[in-house]
């Protein structure tokens, strides 16, 4: 066959992978698959292209680490475990000061060394995501791609996701206010007794649905926003209707994915913090980076599963 048809044959089959329709009816199927299935597809998927993904996740790893974070791993591991020696007596007061310095790693992850670090973390973040989106769309369509396409060719839809992120950002607003308020009444005294924190805990609680329950339905529009000639607000609509009747099952394997990575980097991260704690940094370093496709695929996989 001739090179050039080749190539024409080759573009012909990205673009169709790249370019699925959403379904126009919405009789779909109730019932979606388990977490435990979900998990395994998606982590199916990217082992199946380890090499690619690992790649495209190192690529987004090294250059946050050259201009965000100036190739410092963060937090220094040994240096608050001296520091923190002091604090916790007891049996378990090793994997206290343990926990303690895995929360302050969770907090200061893509903060970098100056005010812009994590400016630049978050936008990196998202090239990353657009990367990692492009090429899982295109290897479940069993088409060959390389890192180099993954990044050329998979950022192109940048503003109209970043748009999305935006609207995700507001959603976001009610579940901030209400523990951001909740934490104000029990520092100044305000809710004193059982009763009053009590009303506090059901006003946050009820903020914080709001902000599931839209995010139930938007954060697949992440995926949708990707598609060609696709618009953030036609993206939201899409995503409104594949949640349509199914939004308590699709908010539940939604609310699944943190809990389960949060678990899984607890059980890794913590041997370092405590056996080899010069390692510890970067071993959770690298596992954020690992985690950012696995949440992609994850949550990728329930969306195709909408889709039937």
């Amino acid at each position: 066959m001739p090179r050039a048809a080749k190539a024409k044959k080759s573009n012909h089959r990205v673009k169709k992978a790249v370019s699925p329709k959403l379904p126009q009816s919405l009789s779909r199927r109730s019932k979606l698959p388990s977490v435990w299935k979900l998990s395994q597809a998606s982590l199916s998927v990217l082992w199946q292209s380890k090499w690619l993904f690992l790649s495209i996740v190192l690529a987004y790893g090294i250059v946050n680490l050259a201009v965000a974070q100036g190739f410092s791993s963060g937090l220094n591991v040994t240096s608050a475990k001296n520091q923190l020696s002091g604090l916790f007596h007891g049996h378990g007061s090793e994997l206290s000061g343990s926990i303690t310095i895995y929360a302050l790693m969770l907090s200061s992850l893509g903060g970098g060394s100056s005010g812009s670090g994590f400016g630049y973390s978050l936008i990196f973040a998202v090239l990353a995501s657009l990367a990692i989106i492009w090429t899982l769309r295109n290897r479940t369509g069993k088409v060959k791609v390389s890192l180099r396409d993954a990044y050329y060719r998979g950022v192109y839809p940048l503003i109209p996701f970043l748009g999305i992120l935006l609207i995700i950002g507001l959603e976001l607003i009610p579940m901030v206010f209400g523990i951001t308020l909740y934490i104000t009444a029990v520092n100044n005294t305000i809710a004193v007794n059982a009763i009053e924190r009590l009303g506090f805990i059901s006003l946050m609680i009820g903020l914080s649905f709001i902000t599931l329950y839209l995010l139930s339905s938007s954060i697949f529009s992440l995926y949708i926003v990707t598609l060609p000639d696709m618009t953030p607000f036609k993206a939201l609509r899409s995503a409104k209707d594949l949640v349509k009747k199914r939004r308590i099952a699709v908010l539940l394997r939604v609310i699944y994915l943190p809990l389960a990575l949060l678990v899984v980097s607890v059980v890794i991260v913590l041997p370092f913090i405590i056996l080899a704690s010069a390692a510890a940094s970067w071993a959770f370093l690298l596992l954020s980076l690992i985690m950012l496709a696995v949440l992609h695929s994850y949550l990728y996989n329930l969306y195709r599963e909408l889709l039937l």
